[in-house]
């Protein structure tokens, strides 16, 4: 099977052995040609949409698959949670399964952390360094589309197909 690539590149090269060297019009083979570069045209292009549905089919999927996900984390938080809370009003400190297949310690008030209160100002000493600020692609196309060179950008222009 010849592919479009290929039928494209042979059109190209005999091109000028198409049409009628005295008067000039196309010879059969050129609608030929035609056809058969139209008719790999429509197979690609039916092809890509395939591909596109298949590319949203395993989107939707995975979006599925992260809520079931998320569900299941979710869940897992909320019963350890509930297994703590009652450990600690039982005044229990370690479950222990009776195959011995996992173990169950609850070690009370012993981890630390910070809460930042919304909206709370610290002084620099209490900070983080900033991160380096994102170069913004509107402005730097703005600034080389008014004449300013640019060390590092330019624009690219590139082809558009579509599909529908």
């Amino acid at each position: 099977m010849t592919s479009l690539y290929q039928l494209a590149h042979d059109f190209r090269e005999q091109l000028d052995d198409l049409f009628d060297p005295e008067t000039g019009e196309a010879l059969p083979a050129f609608d030929e040609f035609r056809v058969m570069l139209g008719n790999k045209a429509n197979a690609v292009a039916a092809y890509i949409l395939n591909c596109d549905s298949d590319a949203e089919q395993a989107k939707n999927a995975i979006k599925r698959i992260k809520a079931l996900q998320t569900a299941y984390e979710r869940k897992s938080d909320k019963l350890r949670e509930y297994l703590a809370e009652n450990m600690k009003t039982a005044g229990i400190h370690e479950i222990k399964a009776a195959d011995g297949s996992f173990v169950v310690k609850l070690y009370v008030d012993r981890d630390e952390s910070v809460v930042i209160e919304e909206g709370a100002k610290f002084p620099a000493e209490l900070c983080a360094d900033p991160k380096p600020p994102e170069p913004s692609k509107t402005k730097i196309k703005i600034a080389i589309l008014a004449g300013e060179p640019i060390a590092g950008a330019y624009i690219v222009r590139k082809d558009r197909l579509t599909i529908k």
